[in-house]
């Protein structure tokens, strides 16, 4: 488990016994605290904590003297200041010396840790990438999980490629976009004390920091949207909302994942629309093939087609129609395949932890891991492999194969 290390500063006894009683996490440790000036200059150098965080009073220079110090000189040494009132004249004088990470008191231990694990993930990719000598990706992938019916594991599909994709030291936001019934929260074991419906209301002009003081920080570093806790206020989330969030996000994530619900509302086509990739997840059933095969003739209308790549999920060939079957019914070439292993992924949904973290050495856990590498290193195109006359005789048993289905199942 990751452990953050912080040392608290502020003259006042009372401001370092408030801070204390705030941090309240089995992640964050407390080394000490100090009044500042030199007797803190020196304990940072005996303890190099993680992340130093200071009060910073009206008109205390002393702080903000002692911030520039640290900034310019122990760039690993990340330092939040707390003011118990925001106004221009304090952020002025924080963005002078170069701080960037001033917040007012917070109110609850659980908002205050959020706060500072987003601030130590976020600082410390920016020191590796700095010594890494690293490409910065000014625009980040969209990538859109999409099925045409519930029950697909689009869901579970979703939360462990986002946390694979942090693993692999990208910045990723995971947005849940099924707006009446989205359980990302569930699979990740988070309370969200806010999500989307309250941003959409409180945000008119939103900029990268105020999308993140509405997300909650998974573990993994994961920053996650998670969608209105109860149905009735899905219908405040606008398409227009939407896609102003979704280029707000992708200024700043490497990549952004979008659960979504198995439908086509406004909401969904925006983000289809705003997708880099949709992984389109179905699965070897006759209903939710013939599901799929409509959804793709509507990405088609979209002129999304292009950015669909198919994932066959529970792919175990235990039926009348098998994985081969699959392309040939809905004459979409089959981009990966995602293994079934019910025991794997009930209990990680049931503890709230992605199988990705649970059962790393899983098939499971694997093959996501290949579809998240497929991603990073830009190998999510395919070629089709068959030529032209192939290919119009393939559609053609696709549309044999999907008759003799139609009916044996009595589908309508």
């Amino acid at each position: 488990m990751m452990k953050i290390n912080v040392l608290v500063i502020s003259k006042l006894e009372k401001n370092l016994d408030a801070m204390k009683r705030m941090i309240d996490d089995e992640e964050i440790v407390v080394l000490g605290d100090s009044p500042g000036g030199a007797q803190a200059l020196n304990k940072i150098e005996n303890v190099s904590p993680d992340m130093v965080i200071m009060f910073l009073g009206a008109g205390d220079t002393d702080v903000l003297s002692l911030t520039e110090r640290i900034i310019l000189n122990r760039p690993r040494t990340h330092v939040i200041l707390l003011v118990e009132y925001m106004d221009v004249d304090i952020l002025q004088k924080s963005i002078k010396v170069g701080a960037h990470n001033v917040i007012e008191f917070p109110t609850s231990p659980k908002e205050f840790a959020e706060y500072i694990k987003s601030v130590y993930h976020n600082e410390s990719i920016r020191i590796n990438s700095l010594n890494e000598k690293q490409n910065i990706a000014w625009m980040s992938r969209v990538v859109t999980v999409f099925g045409a019916k519930g029950g697909l594991g689009k869901t579970t599909i979703a939360t462990n490629l986002a946390v694979k994709l942090a693993e692999k030291g990208k910045k990723v936001a995971l947005i849940d976009l099924d707006l009446q019934f989205g359980d990302i929260h569930i699979f990740l074991d988070i309370e969200p004390s806010d999500t989307i419906s309250e941003f959409v209301q409180q945000v008119f002009t939103p900029n990268i920091d105020s999308v993140r003081s509405y997300m909650t920080v998974h573990s993994s570093g994961v920053h996650v949207l998670c969608a209105p806790k109860s149905p009735e206020y899905a219908e405040l989330v606008s398409a227009e909302k939407v896609q102003s969030l979704l280029s707000v996000l992708r200024t700043y994530y490497d990549y952004v994942i979008i659960d979504t619900p198995p439908s086509f509302t406004d909401v969904t086509i925006t983000a289809i629309e705003s997708s880099s990739t949709i992984l389109f997840v179905t699965g070897l059933d006759i209903s939710i093939l013939k599901n799929s095969k409509l959804s793709l003739s509507l990405m088609d209308s979209l002129q999304q087609r292009d950015k669909v790549r198919l994932i066959v999920n529970r792919a175990v060939d235990m039926s009348s129609i098998t994985v081969e079957d699959v392309q040939k019914i809905i004459g979409c070439p089959i981009w990966a395949k995602i293994p079934s292993d019910y025991k794997v992924a009930v209990t990680a949904l049931n503890r709230g932890v992605p199988f990705v973290i649970s059962s790393p050495g899983s098939t499971l856990s694997q093959s996501v891991s290949i579809v998240a590498g497929a991603l990073i290193s830009g190998a999510d195109n395919f070629d089709i492999q068959f030529s032209s006359n192939k290919k119009i005789k393939a559609f053609g048993e696709g549309r044999k194969l999907f008759r003799l289905f139609k009916r044996r199942n009595e589908i309508v």
